[in-house]
């Protein structure tokens, strides 16, 4: 990890969201963000919280057997999820990653990394400590992402 990451340590599943929520509210639009974590880590929790930031009004659902949902919010939020995926071949995620009227979140996101070569994203790890308790580590890729950090890291401050 580098000095440019930033740890929050989440009690409940609410928090888990409303870090999310944090995230959303602070996209400007273009964002990708790789999530990384075991099942039930909260990785979907966490793009309700985005959503709800994006001022998106629909019930957020793991695409895990249609791979992606689209929201419309502030900005279009394209939810992917690659878990049930070994190859990225052929999906065309392309196109979702360049977007800059959205905010892309993929989980299982280390396998986009697998087949992509990305220079800039922030990757979302969440590990999970108990049963309520996750550690999130934001670690930005780019310059762009490290100020994005920054400013979720002092959203955060504002809670």
């Amino acid at each position: 990890m580098n000095e440019n990451c930033f740890t929050f340590y989440s009690v409940s599943p609410t928090e888990t969201e409303v870090f999310g929520e944090t995230i959303g509210r602070l996209s400007g639009g273009g964002e990708l963000l790789l999530l990384e974590g075991t099942l039930g880590a909260g990785k979907t929790v966490m793009v309700k919280g985005i959503a709800k930031g994006l001022d998106i009004k629909n019930e957020i659902v793991s695409p895990t057997f249609i791979i992606i949902r689209s929201y419309k919010g502030r900005l279009i939020l394209n939810h992917i999820d690659l878990y049930r995926i070994d190859s990225i071949d052929g999906l065309g995620l392309e196109e979702y990653l360049d977007d800059e009227d959205s905010i892309t979140v993929i989980e299982w996101g280390e396998k986009l990394l697998n087949h992509l070569p990305l220079d800039e994203y922030l990757l979302v790890r969440i590990d999970v400590v108990d049963e309520n308790s996750r550690e999130i580590v934001l670690e930005p890729r780019g310059e762009r992402y490290i100020e994005y950090t920054r400013r979720i890291k002092d959203g955060i401050s504002g809670y």
